[in-house]
């Protein structure tokens, strides 16, 4: 009998032994089971290494009048633009990038007319079209923009810029006609460029991220010069060897109250409100360029001349792809 509970108390410990190992190895394999993969998604822009971007705009625009009558319109809006770093970070992670913008495609139509314009061409005349002269600000221009360590715009400069402004603005050489002065002015200041240039944007997050991580961003937008800032929350949705894939959804959007010239009215306006969603998709290459980034806008904004309000539905896709990639 003696030898029976000695025989029972080891069997008894040895099964709680088992237990606790077979317990320990369990809870071993689950935590490296969960440990999630962290990716850091660092934009990178070498040193003398051109990006050429083709970047295209296609809007639908339904213009509500005071008078209840309704007008549409469509334009589609190419731009060709190159963007090259001369010179690495510096000490502090800022680094400055040369923007050119090459050339312009356009195509406007409205229910009585088509109108196509490129610039490359030396058969077609350039429109007369007010909406033309808003959108061809940009064309041919030279500038820079300084990327901050959080992926963001720092600064919006270069020698070039600053003279065309100042050739705007100064009263020997300021335009006459006031609609043009502020066309110019408008399409010429930062945060008009900065929405159609910058192609980073800020989204990357500064952490490291797993796959479905969310972040959130700020992001200054534009469509039909109506400026505001888009809250987006972005998620990490996919990593393989060519890229990764982001995507993000407005939360609110917040306008940023000022004047406008919408085209096909000969006053400026004011921009009162706006409201609606976007999508955003974008794929980042893991050495550090963005390949592609899409945002589609679909909003509605209200204006206000003098004491009516004007409201434009618009459903706006924004695309810039990268073409490709050269030695300066």
């Amino acid at each position: 009998m003696k030898y029976l509970k000695i025989i029972i108390v080891v069997l008894f410990f040895s099964f709680n032994y088992c237990f606790i190992f077979s317990q320990n190895d369990e809870s071993q394999r689950k935590s490296e089971l969960s440990d999630e993969i962290l990716y850091k998604i660092l934009p990178r822009i070498p040193v003398n290494v051109a990006h050429k971007y083709i970047y295209t705009e296609k809007s639908k625009i339904a213009r509500e009048l005071s008078s209840g009558n309704t007008q549409n319109f469509e334009r589609e809006l190419t731009y060709h633009f190159t963007m090259v770093a001369p010179s690495p970070l510096d000490n502090n992670g800022f680094q400055t990038v040369e923007i050119s913008v090459d050339s312009i495609d356009y195509k406007f139509k409205n229910k009585d007319t088509t109108i196509y314009f490129n610039d490359q061409r030396d058969d077609l005349r350039m429109p007369k079209l007010d909406d033309y002269q808003i959108k061809m600000v940009p064309l041919g221009l030279n500038f820079q923009l300084t990327f901050s360590p959080y992926h963001d715009i720092a600064k919006v400069g270069g020698d070039i810029l600053i003279e065309k402004r100042d050739y705007i603005t100064s009263p020997n050489t300021a335009p006459s006609d006031e609609m043009v002065k502020f066309t110019w002015l408008n399409g010429l200041k930062d945060e008009s460029l900065i929405t159609i240039f910058d192609v980073i944007k800020g989204i990357p997050p500064i952490e490291k991220v797993a796959i479905d991580s969310i972040w959130s961003k700020q992001i200054i937008s534009n469509v039909e010069d109506g400026i505001f800032v888009d809250s987006v929350d972005f998620k990490l949705i996919n990593f393989n060897i060519q890229s990764f894939t982001i995507k993000g959804q407005s939360k609110n959007f917040k306008a940023i109250p000022d004047k406008v010239r919408l085209f096909s009215i000969n006053q400026l306006v004011d921009l009162v409100d706006i409201k609606g969603k976007s999508d955003y998709t974008i794929k980042m290459h893991p050495r550090g360029s963005i390949n592609q980034l899409n945002i589609k806008y679909n909003v509605e904004e209200h204006y206000k001349i003098e004491n009516d309000i004007l409201i434009q539905k618009i459903e706006t896709e924004k695309n810039w792809f990268l073409e490709k990639m050269y030695n300066w």
